[in-house]
């Protein structure tokens, strides 16, 4: 009996299909309904064997990408995998996922059951387990090999760079210049020159001559592997400036 955390905002589906799995395979299997749940969920159990996560959490800030990474960097031998409608728009989100992250298999909410159940079988004794064809076309056929959450800090190179990501994350509304030197205190000039310093690590990231709405998107998506660089020279500047009132 293996046991797994299953992470979907659709409580009462996953409930359903917590208990087809159990009643499949034996398995003990841990339902919750927000990412914001998955830390203390974390601290609370021990290692899960398989953690499944859906992606789209449109209730938070956070995506299903935050709670793979959670979990990764917690219980680095749990198994993840991506349970998702395959609509469109996750497919970034998914990629992003897929590229930095050992995804040992992807799930469609569109399969068969026993297709999903099969494929959980071959996760738990095999460690991976066929991508779902129908989400197939929306991954590459491997990881990149160019990406890794270490290259996240060339995207903040210095203290300007994590304010200018803060804000970008922070704002409610589309980003323009304006609202972000609004935000900042940066000047226009300034955030233009950080953008343009910032293009060559994007495009490593595969986000090609972004515009400052591209950053924040890109931003959202990979706000769990950017912000411990924004802390570390965030921490830094507000230290440096107490430091300076005296």
């Amino acid at each position: 009996m293996a046991r797994i955390l299953l992470v979907d905002d659709a409580r009462a589906l996953a409930e359903l299909f917590a208990n087809e799995i159990h009643r499949h395979g034996g398995h003990e299997v841990t339902v919750i309904d927000a990412v914001a749940k998955v830390g203390d969920t974390l601290a609370d159990h021990e290692p899960f064997d398989l953690a499944l996560v859906d992606l789209s959490f449109p209730a938070e800030s956070s995506t299903g990408v935050d709670a793979l990474a959670m979990v990764h960097l917690t219980h680095p031998s749990t198994r993840l995998a991506i349970i998702t409608q395959g609509d469109r728009w996750v497919a970034e989100s998914m990629r992003l996922a897929w590229e930095l992250l050992p995804i040992a298999t992807v799930v469609s909410k569109s399969a068969p059951l026993p297709d999903q159940l099969r494929t959980i079988e071959l996760v738990l004794t095999h460690g991976a387990a066929p991508l779902d064809p129908a989400l197939q076309p929306l991954l590459p056929s491997g990881p990149s090999g160019r990406r890794s959450i270490d290259d996240f800090a060339r995207l903040v190179q210095h203290r300007g760079h994590a304010k200018l990501w803060t804000a970008l994350l922070e704002l409610d509304t589309d980003a323009t210049y304006r609202t972000v030197a609004h935000m900042t205190g940066l000047k226009l000039n300034t955030i233009k020159n950080y953008r343009a310093q910032l293009l060559p690590p994007l495009t490593e990231q595969g986000v090609t001559d972004a515009s400052l709405l591209d950053m924040q998107e890109f931003a959202r998506r990979s706000r769990v592997f950017l912000t411990p660089h924004l802390q570390r020279h965030l921490v830094g500047l507000a230290v440096h400036d107490q430091q300076g009132r005296r």
